[in-house]
């Protein structure tokens, strides 16, 4: 028979200070019986009450799961080190803070791409463009020509919203937004680094384990 074990990247464990299998990998076998068993090897004991990371291996695992199971073959999937993010309690969120937080927030988010796009327009000219084109066209020379000037002071923000996939909290697709790729990409190098750490402390004698 051979067990399959699946480390996940990233576990996030609260309200618990025995860690099992079950909260760290996702476990494959031919029998039920044996994934409930292996789900509940313990691979890690807790001792100090705090929010801390905690360096996860796959061989930390084998070795348990060997130890317990040595006659079958146990083969590693997916990740080789994980991250384990503990907390003694669950976080408490508070609705009201969270509202002013997202006010804020997109204040200032609105504030600097206003700045950004009034600065961008001045420096490349824009009306004078815009005065161009509409001589272009009429034949005529207008400072400030409406025709154009309305739909791109319309056709910016409907810009925007297409770029970013949604509005306030209706999506208009599946995929995934510019923003929501580069805070994935954020918190993969934050967990790459918080990985480096917790090895570097193991090799050193610092480590949980």
């Amino acid at each position: 028979m051979c067990i399959y074990i699946k480390l996940y990247k990233k576990s996030i464990v609260s309200e618990k200070d025995i860690i099992t299998i079950k909260d760290l990998a996702e476990v494959m076998a031919p029998s039920q019986k044996v994934i409930h068993k292996v789900q509940k090897l313990v691979v890690l004991q807790i001792k100090e009450a705090k929010t801390a990371n905690y360096l996860i291996t796959i061989t930390d695992i084998l070795k348990i799961v060997q130890h317990a199971y040595p006659e079958e073959q146990i083969m590693p999937l997916g990740e080789v080190d994980a991250v384990l993010q503990y907390s003694p309690t669950k976080p408490k969120h508070n609705k009201i803070v969270e509202f002013f937080k997202i006010l804020i927030v997109a204040a200032i988010i609105f504030a600097g791409s206003t700045v950004a796009i009034m600065a961008y327009q001045i420096d490349t000219a824009f009306e004078r463009t815009l005065s161009t084109l509409n001589k272009i066209f009429t034949g005529y020379i207008d400072p400030d020509p409406l025709w154009i000037t309305i739909p791109y002071s319309i056709g910016m923000p409907i810009g925007v919203m297409l770029f970013f996939n949604h509005i306030g909290t209706k999506r208009f697709s599946d995929d995934p937004t510019p923003i929501e790729i580069e805070i994935e990409k954020y918190e993969d190098s934050l967990e790459s680094t918080i990985l480096d750490d917790l090895t570097n402390k193991r090799r050193n004698g610092e480590g949980d384990k």
